[in-house]
C-alpha cells in the first residue's frame, strides 16, 4: 500500500468510529432533556429511558468498532487515540497521518 493509501483508510476508520460516538451521544443528550421535560410538566407518565438506552448502545457500538476496525491497514495494530506519535503507527511505524 502506498502511504496515501494507508492514510486514507485510517481516516475512514475513524471517521466512522466518530459517527457513532457522535451519534450516541446526541441520542443520549436527547433522552436526558425529554426525560427531564416529562417529569417536569407530567407528559404522560412517559420518562424517556427508552431513548437514552438508545444512544447508550449506538455509544457502545462505536466503542466496539472503534476496537475492531481502528487499526493499522499495514500490520493491523490498534491506533490508539493516545499514542505518543500521532503520525505513525507504534507497531511497524507506517505513516497513518
Amino acid at each position: 500500500m502506498t502511504d496515501e493509501e494507508i492514510v486514507q483508510a485510517v481516516r475512514w476508520r475513524y471517521r466512522i468510529c466518530n459517527y457513532l460516538f457522535r451519534l450516541g451521544a446526541i441520542w443520549i443528550l436527547a433522552g436526558a432533556i425529554i426525560r427531564f421535560l416529562a417529569t417536569r410538566y407530567d407528559w404522560w407518565n412517559w420518562q424517556g429511558h427508552e431513548i437514552e438506552l438508545v444512544g447508550f448502545g449506538i455509544f457502545t457500538a462505536g466503542l466496539a468498532m472503534t476496537f475492531a476496525i481502528y487499526r493499522c491497514p499495514v500490520c493491523d495494530h490498534y491506533l490508539s487515540k493516545y499514542r505518543p506519535d500521532k503520525k505513525r503507527c507504534a507497531h511497524c511505524g507506517a505513516n497513518v497521518r
